[in-house]
């Protein structure tokens, strides 16, 4: 497991920065990054690893050098965050092929809009804020 990994989250999304919370609260060691995908550090990373930098309908999990997305992403975040969390990881890992994980993830997808989005990035909290790879800031 890397101690460098980084998710990267529409940082417009109401549900999105829910996730990053949700993540925050739940690891059980700090091994996490985070950059908005608007951001100029996510927008490197995404051009980094050959991802779309306009397509903000997946979050994107860095790990061990690998870009996952979408259900993979998801996986990924579980081992990261450890635990409980790690070891449901680990059964869906085992019990649900990517080719199935990735369609499901595709239509569940717009139900974040349930959440809403904002016309900026969401102001990141204190420890979130520390844990950023723009040094705080969203858009750098």
């Amino acid at each position: 497991m890397s101690k460098n990994a980084t998710m990267l989250f529409d940082g417009k999304c109401v549900f999105c920065n829910g996730a990053v919370n949700f993540a925050l609260e739940k690891e059980v060691k700090p091994v996490l990054s985070f950059a908005a995908l608007q951001s100029d550090a996510g927008q490197s990373l995404l051009r980094q690893y050959g991802l779309p930098t306009d397509n903000f309908r997946t979050f994107v999990m860095i790990n061990n050098g690998k870009a996952y997305t979408r259900f993979e992403a998801a996986i990924q975040l579980g081992y990261l965050i450890g635990g409980r969390w790690a070891n449901l990881a680990r059964v869906l890992d085992v019990i649900v092929p990517d080719f199935i994980g990735n369609p499901v993830y595709s239509l569940l997808w717009p139900l974040r809009k349930i959440f809403g989005a904002k016309e900026q990035c969401i102001l990141p909290s204190p420890t979130l804020r520390a844990r950023l790879l723009s040094g705080g800031d969203v858009f750098s």
